[in-house]
């Protein structure tokens, strides 16, 4: 299997795909290639000259010294001084899931063709990737207004072979220079031209891949609460007239009637969640064989409100799969350059900022957070025979006392 990047369709399943599973193989394709090396030609013939404008990052400094002028024969020690003054990140290492998300999305935000830079650049950052020679980038460093710039600058200090940068290879943590050459990436010293050490810093490219991780992650959460649900309605005997879909078509959110739709398909045929089931008397239920109890009528919100918690999860991750889809085929370093009818023009913007990803992730946090403690009150239940009809105390069918059962488990799922 092979993913062509093209700066348009790459998928958050491609992404987790390259980060955990099947690890393909990831090559640019020959459109972009193409587009690069066509606009970066228009860049080195019209902008990189004595009598070029200023033009930000290719021939002028960064942030609060754009109006200072790099000469010509010192834009690549600039490009070097960049990524030097910008690794200057803190604590452990990055999840190496992270770190492979992180090489195939900056090569795909190049692939779009709007940063300028040159197709070597995308095919080094590819070939770590393949190689699976993974920088080592500190967790904390980056506040996202700017982009990552220090997460960032640690990748591209092990891209260009700088001396004192190290990547994880082999199983080892090792120097960059040292596994470059042992995969046969060459030259182990990589040159940046203009322009490319911003391309590569200016983005929020690790926190996309934190964010995109982190909501496949919470899809898989959703959909084993919802098994879970289900088997919590069997376990206690539950009412099932909470999931009518005529209630929900009442209430028409589709994030609820989906809920109640994957309920009922699961309690498809349930011999306990029914009113038989209900009158048979568990050894912890209090009541004698022979004695009848009333119609349950309803049950508790945390089985019965089910739908109308998860329901606003799901809609919620929607959004937030919609967000990164859309910051997946991104440029979003500073400036971008477009073709038009004259030639090439390069604007300034503001791409590399994160709010998006950081509002995403912050109703992402807020969610799953509900799901947690709405499924943290079904597990209480289980464990107490006077809420969940005469289950065993603490689930311990043999052995009370000598076993403890889940309430120390159930503590955890509180403190958290």
């Amino acid at each position: 299997m092979t993913i062509e990047l093209d700066g348009q369709s790459l998928t958050a399943a491609d992404v987790i795909s390259v980060a955990r599973d099947q690890r393909p193989e990831v090559r640019l394709s020959d459109v972009s290639r193409t587009h690069l090396t066509r606009t970066r030609d228009y860049v080195e013939s019209h902008w990189l000259k004595a009598d070029a404008p200023p033009i930000y990052g290719f021939n002028t400094g960064v942030g609060k010294l754009k109006d200072s002028a790099i000469p010509l024969d010192q834009i690549g020690l600039f490009q070097e001084m960049l990524i030097n003054s910008h690794s200057s990140g803190v604590g452990e290492p990055l999840p190496q899931e992270v770190v492979r998300a992180t090489l195939l999305l900056r090569a795909n935000a190049f692939a779009r063709g709007c940063s300028g830079v040159r197709p070597e650049l995308v095919e080094r950052l590819l070939a770590m990737l393949n190689g699976d020679v993974l920088p080592f980038i500190p967790e904390a460093g980056s506040v996202g207004a700017s982009g990552d710039l220090a997460p960032l600058a640690h990748m591209a200090g092990a891209l260009v072979g700088h001396p004192q940068a190290e990547v994880f290879y082999g199983g080892q943590r090792l120097p960059a220079r040292d596994a470059l050459e042992a995969v046969g990436i060459s030259p182990v010293e990589f040159k940046l031209a203009a322009k490319e050490g911003l391309a590569l810093i200016n983005g929020s490219t690790v926190t996309l891949a934190i964010a995109i991780l982190a909501a496949h992650d919470a899809r898989q959460l959703l959909a084993n609460a919802e098994i879970a649900l289900a088997l919590s309605l069997e376990a206690m005997r539950g009412e099932l007239a909470a999931f009518d879909p005529r209630i929900h078509e009442a209430r028409p959110h589709h994030g609820q009637g989906t809920t109640a739709d994957i309920v009922r398909r699961l309690t498809t045929g349930s011999q306990r969640c029914t009113e038989a089931a209900r009158q048979v008397a568990l050894p912890d239920e209090g009541r004698l064989p022979a004695q009848t109890i009333a119609a349950r009528v309803q049950d508790a919100y945390s089985l019965r409100c089910a739908p109308q918690v998860h329901g606003p999860v799901r809609e919620a991750l929607a959004y937030v799969d919609q967000t990164l889809a859309r910051e997946i085929n991104s440029a979003t370093d500073n400036p971008l350059i477009f073709e038009g009818e004259q030639g090439y023009e390069v604007l300034s913007g503001g791409n590399f900022h994160g709010q998006y990803l950081a509002q995403a992730m912050d109703l992402l946090a807020m969610v799953v957070t509900d799901l947690g403690s709405i499924s943290e009150r079904r597990t209480y239940r289980l464990l107490d025979p006077t809420m969940s009809y005469g289950l065993p105390s603490n689930l311990v069918a043999q052995l009370p006392g000598l076993n403890t059962g889940y309430s120390i488990a159930h503590c955890s799922m509180a403190a958290l």
